[in-house]
């Protein structure tokens, strides 16, 4: 559940909106194709792991077979990936926060929902497992909920209004409205 959280991160939402807006329904494409990658990683990795079995994970890797060079690289690539992610990460919970309290500066939020994940790291053990765990199940359940309320949507319509079905896909410029490239 914690991998399923890391992955789903709350930056997600706020960035497919950006892609969303960018390639239209064709941005379904690029997802696919980012989770084939993703799953290729995870193969390859596992299968290093089963034969290398050690902490570190692919730094250990990497540095065992190209050079110890190519560790310290993945490793500080690695590090400052997840600084950068965790940046984003408490940026976009602030600027959800917002939405309900916009009289609020943004840079409020963000020193908030900072100083709660410092505190939830610095947690034992235990707690930081069962807080990252609810909030992995959170997120899980939020998307499960928008993709059956979207389908809900498309099918039967809401609130009155008609079913929408698959006719955002050929109109307003057609399954890629900014050509193939997105540009």
């Amino acid at each position: 559940m914690m991998a399923i959280g890391g992955a789903i991160g709350t930056g997600q939402f706020l960035g497919s909106t950006l892609a969303i807006s960018l390639a239209g329904p064709a941005v379904i494409l690029s997802y696919v194709f980012g989770a084939i990658i993703a799953l290729l990683m995870i193969w390859a990795l596992s299968e290093m792991s089963v034969v290398h079995p050690t902490a570190g994970s692919f730094g250990v890797y990497a540095e065992e077979y190209l050079n110890p060079y190519s560790g310290f690289v993945v490793r500080w690539t690695y590090w400052r990936a997840q600084v950068i992610a965790i940046g984003g990460e408490v940026t976009a919970a602030g600027i959800y926060t917002q939405y309900w309290l916009p009289n609020v500066p943004l840079w409020y939020f963000v020193i908030a929902y900072s100083i709660i994940l410092i505190g939830v790291n610095a947690a034992n053990v235990k707690a930081f497992g069962e807080f990252e765990y609810w909030f992995a199940m959170i997120k899980v359940v939020v998307i499960a909920l928008f993709i059956i309320l979207g389908l809900g949507v498309l099918i039967f319509g809401w609130g009155g209004m008609p079913n929408v079905g698959f006719v955002n896909w050929v109109s307003h410029q057609g399954f890629f409205p900014h050509g193939v490239w997105g540009a």
